[in-house]
């Protein structure tokens, strides 16, 4: 694993975001095949966010070529025990990724996710903040530790030398770095949202202005399965030069962590994170799925332990079926 240097969960749970289906941008797409979207397709996230884009890419890895984690551990961690995802997950504590490696292979084995090959040229970009103190920098290594079954080295970047609390770091938005809370969003004089694009894209133009109506409401309702706990709409950013030539644009999908969702923050996530400059400037679609809190995930947390069911990190599963589908939505 490369490090940029050597080096717990929000409320009970902190993690997550996912695609795009506006309606008139639709008609003007163009179809792509699995071809045409090789390597154009990642995911990022934090804490529960950052568990299910590293289950949406272990799932789909023939359709998304990298993922990107802050605050999360492991495919397969939890084991579909909220237990181990409320201990060993957070605290990295009996943390043992030799029988989560093999229940990838037998799940890949069985067809339940994508084939394990697939993820052999993909990328892979880890951050631990200094100062988080609810997901332990144990988790995050075994996450590295994981991805080194099925990627080669080089393909791995760990970065752990930023002083940041439990939250997702930027340039000058949110809370001083090292300070938990309010929107789990902080100023670091650090833009993550530009180094993991870079690393699972390679070098990128600067970032400019985000576009006035480039942040669109994405619709979520007509495209995903029941049962996924998704919110009716989420959010995409649009660039300008997409908004006509979409299947010439890359994808990204963003998943917030828990109580990050725009039931608690409305679009704060989305405005500040950082992405949408990037995007602006390198022709790259941002989508930033949402899921809603429930009686069962009252902390409106992606589902990394298995409240939609026991297939909730396979293909089937209802939320990285409902990823699935908006990609699918965005391609064809």
């Amino acid at each position: 694993m490369h490090h940029k240097a050597n080096g717990r969960m929000l409320d009970i749970l902190a993690l997550s975001l996912g695609l795009l289906a506006i309606g008139s941008l639709a008609m003007g797409l163009q179809a792509c095949t699995e071809e045409d979207t090789a390597g154009r397709i990642t995911v990022s996230g934090i804490s529960s966010g950052a568990y299910a884009a590293v289950q949406a890419h272990v799932a789909l890895s023939s359709t998304i070529s990298g993922a990107a984690a802050i605050a999360g551990g492991p495919y397969h961690c939890a084991e579909g025990k909220v237990m181990r995802a409320l201990s060993r997950c957070i605290s990295g504590s009996g943390l043992d990724v030799a029988p989560l490696i093999e229940a990838t292979r037998t799940a890949a084995s069985a067809g339940a996710i994508d084939s394990i090959e697939s993820m052999s040229d993909d990328r892979l970009w880890i951050f631990h903040g200094q100062g988080d103190t609810v997901v332990n920098a144990a988790v995050t290594a075994a996450l590295g530790d994981f991805y080194s079954a099925f990627l080669p080295e080089q393909a791995i970047t760990l970065v752990d030398d930023i002083p940041a609390a439990h939250g997702w770091p930027t340039l000058d938005k949110g809370v001083p770095c090292g300070e938990m809370g309010g929107d789990y969003i902080n100023a670091c004089d650090y833009d993550a949202a530009g180094e993991l694009l870079q690393h699972l894209y390679g070098p990128l133009k600067p970032p400019t202005a985000a576009r006035d109506g480039g942040l669109q409401p994405l619709d979520q309702a007509s495209i995903v399965p029941e049962g996924g706990s998704f919110a009716e709409s989420g959010f995409a950013y649009v660039p300008a030069a997409c908004t006509k030539a979409a299947g010439e644009c890359r994808l990204h999908l963003v998943f917030h962590g828990c109580r990050q969702g725009k039931q608690f923050i409305d679009d704060r996530f989305a405005r500040m994170s950082g992405f949408n400059e990037w995007a602006e400037s390198n022709q790259i679609i941002v989508l930033y799925p949402q899921v809603d809190k429930s009686l069962m995930n009252p902390q409106g947390c992606w589902d990394w332990w298995g409240y939609t069911g026991a297939d909730y990190d396979q293909r089937s599963g209802k939320q990285v079926a409902g990823i699935a589908a908006l990609i699918k939505a965005w391609s064809e």
